[in-house]
């Protein structure tokens, strides 16, 4: 009984991490569907410049990050650009609002952004952009 107990736990622990390696990429050639219209313009470390439209950062249409002590969530129709660096193994948004302003955030480097081309789809991890400009469409 005792063996046959751990067994079904061993399964029912084990079935969560296997699901989730499945789901690594995504579905090939879709993108989530942001709630409002944003086009973007991305620059990779390769200097690679790729223009999108329905734009979004894990899906939702807005950057967040680390302040301090506390967490920024700054809407796309407040941000004009983002540059980002490496500091360490910190990823850094300096972030150029809508009002001129600037503002530096930490921000998770493994999120990614996604966005569609007219050629098909797109999608980078934050840590691979250098620069990222906003518009409102």
């Amino acid at each position: 009984m005792k063996k046959r107990i751990l067994s079904i736990m061993v399964v029912l622990l084990a079935v969560p991490v296997l699901m989730g390696l499945g789901s690594q990429g995504g579905t090939p050639g879709k993108i989530p569907k942001p709630d409002k219209k944003f086009a973007a313009t991305f620059v990779d470390h390769l200097d690679v410049v790729t223009d999108c439209r329905d734009v979004s950062i894990e899906g939702i249409t807005f950057l967040e990050g680390k302040r301090g002590g506390g967490i920024v969530t700054i809407p796309f129709q407040n941000i004009t650009s983002v540059l980002f660096r490496l500091n360490g193994d910190k990823l850094i948004a300096a972030v150029r609002l809508a009002d001129g302003k600037t503002m530096e955030l930490t921000v998770e480097k493994k999120h990614r952004a996604f966005g569609m081309t007219d050629y098909g789809t797109f999608q980078i991890q934050l840590i691979d952009v250098k620069k990222m400009t906003l518009r409102r469409i």
